[in-house]
Order: C-alpha cells, then structure tokens, then sequence
C-alpha cells in the first residue's frame, strides 16, 4: 500500500526512511514546499526606519526627546515681563533582546536523505532556520511580546482609536466618507503636523473598494472604483499633488477592539519609527555531539517604537 503523505486528515513529516515508492513510479527529482503566507516585516516597515548601527552589547536603544516652550509677547513698560523661553529633555527606552534558532543533524539521517534526495540536510535545514527566525520577528514586530515588554505595531500605546461603522451596513459612497475622514482626522488633531499618506485594510476590506461606483447623477455619471477615487481625492494629494498609498495588510483582519476589523492610517516617513536591529541573523558554527552535530543560529532585535503616536491612528469597525 502506498504511503499517505496525510494522517488523520493532516500533513506529516517523513523522513526518508519512511517513503515507499513503486518502480513504476516516475519521481519529481524537485522538492515543493507547502506553501504559507509571505513575510511581510521587510516591506512594511522602512528599511531607514531599522538601526543596524548599534552595538551587539546593548541591552537597550534610548531615543531622546526635546520639547520646547515659550513664546514673546509686548514689552508693557517693564523688562521684568520679557518672557523666558525652556526646553524639557527625556528619553524613551527601546527593549533589545538576543534570540536564537537551533536544529539536530544526525550523521545517519544526513547520509539517508543525502542517498534519497541527493541533497545536503545540513543545507536545507540552515534554510529553515533561517525561515523560522523571520517567523519570529514578523510575530513579534506585528503582535508585540508581553514578557521582554515589545510593543506591537497592530495595537500600539497612546495611538488614537476612531471608531467606524461597519462596510458591510454602508455604501461605496459611504466607504470613501469614513477613510477620508479618518485621513483628516490624524491631520487636524496633530495639529497640522502629521499629514498620512497611506491607508493600510484588511484584505476583504481592501477588496471591497475594488468595486465601481457611480460619481454624479443621470448621464453625467462616471463609474469608478472606491479605490481609485480615493487615491486622488484625499487631503494628502490635495496638499501635496501625490497619490494617496492604498494597500492591504492580512494581519488587520480582526485586529480591533473586541475583534472588530482594524484599518491602519499613517503618516509612513522613516523618522517617525524605530527598530533595533543590532545583530542580524548568524549562523554558528556546529556543535559536534555523538554521531551528528547540532546547529544554532542567533540574532538580535528590539521593540516598534512609533516616535510619534499622533502620526498615526486605528480606525475599529470598518
């Protein structure tokens, strides 16, 4: 009987060992890996925005703060009222943490698979490693880490939660109001300060302002979609001539309050977020052990630090 590569209705590991071929079997000399979602770490966040320029030793990346004050007024027949400008200087501090991935290479498993598949393990698993060390920093930049105190970028402090209303309850028209709006409302509470240029959906949101829309009424009416109209008519490209940036991010779906779908508005300049990144991925070197070796691998990184919460805003309940 062949061998099931499912048990129980679930993939499983073999090993080579385990592999029972037919000689009327034709084998695909090419390994395909089951497939899982892209890593999204690398794209989303500026690469001008991850310090690598810190020093392996550092337990912590402290970013300093300065906030002046003061402001002149009429001289009213005193120089006693001349006003005295200040300055107050503090400091944020980042958490930096070491982490390390590891494997088992066994001599007969490598000279097995090595005869079975004519490939090297000890290569195929460095690349797995590798793999698994991107898992863990897409998790914990996105979703933070409560015990080492990482803050997470889906749900960070002191930025502002709008509240919205559900699309499936709303028109296109009505879609378009509740982003627009959400754009200006981080533009005018910082003041002017921030102005975003990009909004970030959950996918099946994202894919809902793919539908057309009629702008206008009777013959005068253009079919358009949501997405492309709000790409042009926003206060970002009306201050500044660009296009509004539009994109989907998976890991929003759900991510509001009590499970509500979360939409992302942000001003996406380098300064405003910092990374550490003071050790990139190392391979070590193996470590022998009876009959195989071990392989280990670290790295080292810190915490999202949005620099400025009012650069940025939730929108729940889209």
């Amino acid at each position: 009987m062949p061998y099931s590569f499912t048990r129980g209705g679930s993939p499983s590991t073999v090993s080579a060992t385990e592999l029972v071929i037919s000689v009327f079997d034709q084998v695909d000399a090419e390994f395909h890996d089951v497939l899982y979602p892209e890593i999204l770490f690398r794209t989303e966040f500026d690469e001008k925005s991850v310090k690598t320029d810190i020093n392996p030793g550092a337990l912590n990346y402290v970013s300093r703060l300065r906030d002046i004050k003061g402001v002149g007024q009429f001289i009213q027949g005193s120089a006693r009222n001349i006003p005295r400008v200040g300055q107050v200087v503090g400091q944020i501090t980042v958490p930096i943490q070491g982490a390390a991935v590891g494997a088992v290479l066994m001599d007969d498993e490598a000279e097995r698979y090595a005869f079975g598949y004519q490939s090297a393990l000890a290569q195929d698993y460095g690349a797995i490693m590798k793999r698994a060390a991107d898992y863990h920093v897409e998790r914990v930049l996105f979703f933070g880490d409560t015990p080492t105190g990482f803050l997470p970028y889906l749900s960070y402090p002191n930025v502002a939660v709008i509240t919205g209303s559900l699309f499936a309850n709303g028109t296109p028209a009505d879609w378009y109001a509740q982003l627009n709006d959400a754009l200006t409302t981080v533009w005018t509470t910082s003041l002017t300060v921030h102005l975003p240029d990009t909004i970030e959906l959950p996918p099946e949101k994202f894919a809902k302002l793919t539908e057309a829309f009629v702008i206008g009424a009777g013959s005068t009416g253009v079919a358009i979609s949501v997405l492309e109209y709000l790409k042009k008519n926003n206060i970002y490209t009306a201050q500044t001539g660009k296009e509004l940036n539009i994109k989907s991010l998976r890991y929003l779906s759900g991510a509001g309050t009590s499970g509500l779908d979360r939409a992302i508005i942000k001003q996406s300049m380098p300064e405003n977020v910092i990374i550490p990144f003071p050790m990139p991925y190392q391979l070590a070197q193996p470590v022998p052990i009876p009959l195989g070796v071990e392989m280990f691998a670290k790295y080292k990184f810190g915490s999202y630090y949005q620099r400025y919460p009012l650069a940025m805003a939730y929108l729940d309940g889209i």
